[in-house]
């Protein structure tokens, strides 16, 4: 990964544009790591990792009906009393 001041960075656009196709750019301002330029493949390739959390009254059907056939792994028997059944 480049490290470049922002000064630097506004003389050679250029270069660091190209440098950041192959490896992500890192802009300094005043000494601390600021802004990361990025090639637009690998953006997009982060976007499709990102993830989102949903509270659980906004989980399709599917999802939740799965959840019941995962299977539990013996260890988490420890956990067990920390669970309560509703009445």
């Amino acid at each position: 990964m480049a490290k470049v001041t922002s000064g630097e960075f506004q003389r050679e656009f250029g270069r660091y544009r190209a440098l950041a196709q192959r490896e992500a750019v890192v802009i300094t301002n005043h000494g601390r790591d600021d802004v990361v330029l990025l090639g637009a493949e690998d953006y997009a390739r982060l976007r499709r990792y990102e993830q989102k959390a949903l509270h659980v009254s906004e989980l399709p059907a599917h999802v939740v009906d799965e959840l019941g056939t995962v299977p539990i792994p013996k260890e988490a028997a420890k956990f067990n009393r920390e669970y309560r059944k509703k009445k």
